[in-house]
């Protein structure tokens, strides 16, 4: 199977309610006390899927949240949960305020919600069953307010990279990029590592990428995503990606060449090897 280039431009925003429908039960019978409420709070969220994984559950997805988005429960979810904002704000009951750059890994078993009076964007990814990860399939289990913050469930509380509850990468320093890992085959890179996994090697991480860069990535051993954060990137067949753009490499497959007219941030996400799966349908 080739790699895959997902161009954000050419995705439509879907809203959330218009795909409860067709959400796995574990979520969707969890998300209001009721359909009504379980509706209007979806019509509030507004996605575009990055990339799903049948088999395993992993999705990735370019999320916005309108004005006044809220939760209507405190819940946890059996999978990790992992994130990188955008744009505007949100608070977590379980980690705080967040703002641009902020990122959490979030084992499973951490009860929090989400609110937010301005509105967000994010990159917002569910790990599904990935046991090096600790994680379980994607669920969503309502629990009391009074649960907010706290750990309730049998898995492990820290998980294999430990549980990362706000890394503000606007205050961490751009260092000299270790591809070792990523593999993406360009000179003078520079990376904040938000979270990384020592038992397999995985990491995810923003990289930088300076004006006139040439990618010539190779073939490697991990599951490779490449996120388009800020700026755009060339493909060799003349394609441009704009930032929500994603690019994607299986276990044993090279990521697509790509140039940067100016400078570039992507947030590369590397994951232990698996098989492939068929590029998203639906949110």
């Amino acid at each position: 199977m080739n790699a895959s280039v997902v161009d954000t431009a050419a995705l439509e925003w879907v809203n959330g309610a218009d795909v409860f429908a067709t959400m796995d039960p574990a979520f969707r019978d969890n998300i209001g006390t009721d359909e009504a409420s379980a509706l209007a709070l979806l019509a509030t969220y507004h996605a575009k899927c990055l990339w799903k994984d049948e088999s395993t559950g992993r999705r990735i997805d370019h999320i916005r949240c309108e004005a006044g988005y809220r939760d209507l429960s405190e819940a946890y979810h059996d999978s990790v949960e992992e994130c990188l904002v955008l744009g505007g704000s949100v608070e977590l009951t379980a980690e705080g305020w967040f703002e641009p750059g902020d990122y959490f890994w979030r084992p499973p078993g951490w009860v929090h919600s989400a609110q937010s009076p301005r509105g967000f964007e994010a990159v917002l990814m569910m790990e599904g069953t990935q046991p090096c990860e600790g994680s379980l399939h994607v669920s969503r289990v309502v629990r009391p307010d009074a649960d907010a913050g706290q750990h309730v469930a049998v898995a492990d509380p820290v998980g294999p990279r430990g549980y990362v509850r706000r890394a503000e990468s606007r205050h961490m320093p751009w260092r000299a990029h270790d591809d070792s890992g990523t593999l993406l085959g360009a000179a003078g890179l520079e990376s904040k590592v938000l979270s990384d996994n020592p038992e397999t090697g995985t990491e995810t991480s923003l990289v930088r990428f300076v004006a006139g860069t040439a990618a010539t990535p190779q073939a490697g051993p991990h599951e490779r995503f490449v996120v388009i954060v800020d700026g755009e990137v060339v493909l060799d067949d003349g394609r441009r990606l704009g930032a929500g753009s994603l690019l994607r490499a299986a276990g044993g497959e090279e990521l697509p060449a790509f140039a940067a007219p100016d400078t570039v941030v992507a947030m590369v996400k590397t994951c232990p090897a698996q098989h492939t799966a068929a590029p998203p349908k639906e949110l």
